[in-house]
């Protein structure tokens, strides 16, 4: 995989391919952690006498105009981040934006459109891709939270121009394949969130390496109610269960599931798990401290109403008092984690969520293979 640093930049124009799908609520950016982790590649593109043309995806609009997905605002965000002018556009290959590339001058940066907003993108159209790839010179992928996904954007682009890794892409790359190659011992997982279908392979791609699963979360329904516990009305995935059984039969002694729950009751006596309790807290807090490598994805509990993030805000004490290397992915987590202001400690924080469990799974990302390619 080619780095940035390979590319002849100078005089240079440069599709940049981001992932800056960020939450957002009425227009406003809730958190900007994506934005500010491609600032170094941007910088550096900069620094080298280069134009840039940047484009990312926000939200869902499935190849249809949707103001709420605009990027300006992301536009807005990365130029005061930057402290440098940033050119916004909702349109991404019709005349005019071709006409605002042919005027651009070293050090300019111009924002596209949506790239979500043209089904082409979706659907990894070659000629969608080609129209991108006719604005640049080159292309540099630092969109690794989408780049699980065979989009025009990430893929198809990549058979039009010589084509490179940005900085945060190679860190991801990096850091994660530490964990896959030669995790220092004890390696643990900490597993929560609410689908164990999305954590079953990166589960047992790891089996072998690691030595504790800390298992939380609506995941941690399923296993229980695999373990024939009474899970009563809890959310969990009636089509996981055997999986689930499989998987506490195969990694007996490795697992730790919860031992009691923080519940909501219901007045006919059915209850919902809603976090972890106190035993399980000490217990997995036990744990943690004799880890050396460890990965968390997937909260402990339903955060997003404060009276159920205590197990989560423990789980990542644990890990910021921790001299182990830690890496924490996925949206949830990461966002709960900074919104905490919990971060300080821990070594790595991912940009990506699917991404990160497919290439832990030991899955083939299109974006990375395009590159090395």
């Amino acid at each position: 995989m080619k780095s940035v640093r390979d590319a002849n930049l100078e005089g240079k124009t440069v599709f940049l391919r981001v992932d800056y799908n960020v939450p957002m609520e009425n227009g406003k950016i809730l958190d900007n952690n994506r934005i500010k982790k491609s600032i170094a590649t941007v910088k550096y593109i900069l620094e080298h006498k280069a134009k840039i043309v940047i484009a990312t995806h926000l939200g869902k609009p499935k190849g249809k105009i949707d103001p709420k997905t605009s990027t300006i605002p992301l536009a807005a965000e990365l130029a005061k981040e930057l402290k440098h002018k940033v050119n916004a556009t909702d349109y991404l290959i019709d005349d005019s934006v071709k006409k605002a590339v042919g005027e651009m001058k070293i050090g300019d940066i111009l924002m596209l459109g949506n790239l979500r907003w043209n089904p082409g993108e979706e659907s990894n159209d070659v000629e969608f891709a080609k129209e991108l790839a006719s604005l640049a010179d080159i292309y540099v992928n630092d969109a690794f939270g989408a780049s699980h996904r065979a989009h025009a954007s990430i893929e198809a682009i990549t058979k039009n121009l010589p084509a490179y890794a940005g900085f945060l892409l190679e860190s991801e790359v990096t850091t994660l394949s530490l964990l896959l190659k030669n995790p220092v011992p004890p390696f643990m997982l900490i597993m929560g969130g609410a689908k164990i279908e999305d954590k079953a392979g990166l589960i047992e791609n790891l089996a072998d390496k690691v030595d504790k699963i800390l298992v939380g979360g609506g995941i941690a329904n399923t296993f229980l109610k695999a373990k024939g516990e009474d899970i009563s009305k809890s959310l969990y995935e009636p089509d996981m269960v055997d999986k689930c059984k499989e998987l506490l039969s195969r990694l007996q002694g490795k697992i730790v599931l919860p031992v009691d729950s923080i519940y909501q009751k219901f007045e006919n006596g059915d209850f919902s798990i809603m976090d972890i309790g106190y035993e399980t807290r000490k217990i997995f807090s036990s744990e943690i401290a004799k880890a050396k490598t460890i990965f968390w994805n997937g909260n402990m509990g339903k955060t997003e109403d404060r009276q159920y993030e205590g197990g989560s805000k423990i789980i990542a004490q644990n890990i910021t008092d921790n001299e182990a290397t830690s890496v924490v992915a996925g949206g949830d987590t990461v966002g709960f984690v900074l919104n905490n202001n919990l971060e300080e400690g821990i070594s790595f924080i991912s940009t990506g969520g699917g991404a990160a469990l497919e290439f832990l799974a030991g899955l083939k990302l299109p974006g990375i293979e395009s590159l090395n390619n």
